[in-house]
């Protein structure tokens, strides 16, 4: 699994951004923490779209939560956790978190839902300085400007994309392929473009056309024709889930041959059952190992703990999401138990930042 490098060193693997002077409070003062618990919460989409991630990353919250108090709690503290379904809808994750933060007065966040949702509620962790830790969505707009709460952990869209052009550049032949951009009309699609955007100008590519398509829209034939007739060879997928596969069968259908790269959302085994036929010359991007990869210890022991905790259901919708949300969960404990009995969030912020190759 991935380690956790300061956003200060510019790493990809793991994005951490924030800053300020910080300064502790009486631990018995912090929201969400008594003498004997800690309330964390969680923003994730467990319905709507890509419910199948948040989904994913919930159960894997359960089993790091389940753990922890099996195992005596972080310095005697038992964890609680609330996870607010935000249906990915941004208006909904602000109300959500502020339903966490100033109702529930959950401690810190250990999950937040996608790119524009975690933008929309920015405003309400920066008010409060909640420790947050985001792995579900990691966009370059959620640290620029530089956050003094919220940490992300893993390659941006932004540095896959970029990464994976280049890959295919110099490994897969395509130096003199013609590249297409398709991608959403947010600030997902936005890093998307910024990833598309360097791979072509770092590498010398041929860019013969770029199209938006909107959030949740359902039929790409449209962008697909106008893709196919700028003469281009490969494309570069500016889907969340389900699109890529859509993109691929679509292309099948009117003949065109060509090479499709996606972000980590690609790499759903969902995602490629559905694609069916048509996913030859399919490849995706991601900084996070299959489930099936338990020669890692990291892996194997989140599956010998996923057995023990979850139902046979949460286990088999376990995905890469699962492992990411794992390892930023244990990022969040390990911070927290830093800290010994006087658990502050400054004191949390501040491990946060000074965390540098922590291995999970």
């Amino acid at each position: 699994m991935k380690r956790m490098q300061s956003a200060k060193k510019a790493l990809a693997i793991a994005a951490v951004c924030c800053g300020g002077l910080l300064f502790a409070q009486p631990a018995l003062s912090e929201p969400g923490v008594t003498d004997d618990t800690i309330l964390m919460g969680s923003l994730m989409a467990v319905s709507g779209p890509p419910s199948l991630m948040g989904k994913a990353a919930t159960s894997a919250l359960k089993v790091w939560q389940e753990d922890v108090n099996a195992n005596g709690g972080i310095n005697g503290r038992m964890l609680k956790l609330i996870t607010a379904d935000d249906g990915y809808v941004p208006a909904r994750t602000r109300q959500m978190a502020k339903k966490l933060i100033e109702n529930d007065k959950v401690f810190a966040l250990v999950g937040t839902s996608g790119s524009s949702h975690l933008l929309a509620a920015m405003s309400v962790i920066d008010k409060h300085k909640v420790p947050a830790i985001n792995t579900m969505a990691v966009n370059s707009a959620h640290f620029n400007p530089p956050r003094d709460s919220v940490f992300v952990a893993g390659a941006t869209y932004c540095q896959e994309i970029e990464i994976a052009m280049t890959y295919a550049a110099k490994n897969l032949g395509k130096q003199d392929a013609k590249f297409v951009l398709i991608y959403q009309d947010d600030e997902f699609g936005k890093d998307m473009k910024c990833g598309y955007d360097n791979g072509i100008k770092n590498n010398g590519l041929a860019d013969v056309g770029q199209f938006k398509f909107k959030r949740g829209q359902k039929d790409f034939s449209a962008e697909i024709l106008k893709a196919k007739a700028t003469g281009a060879n490969v494309l570069i997928s500016g889907g969340i889930v389900a699109e890529h596969a859509i993109f691929l069968k679509e292309a099948r259908k009117i003949g065109w041959d060509m090479t499709l790269i996606g972000m980590h959302g690609a790499h759903l085994s969902a995602v490629q059952a559905l694609s069916g036929e048509a996913d030859n010359g399919y490849y995706t991007a991601d900084y996070v190992p299959p489930l099936s990869a338990t020669d890692i210890p990291g892996v194997k022991k989140f599956m010998e703990l996923s057995e023990k905790y979850l139902t046979e259901k949460e286990l088999k919708g376990l995905n890469r999401y699962a492992l990411s949300s794992y390892a930023a969960a244990l990022m969040m404990e390990h911070a927290m138990r830093e800290c010994g009995k006087e658990l502050t969030r400054a004191c949390v912020i501040q491990n946060l930042e000074n965390m540098n190759g922590f291995d999970v």
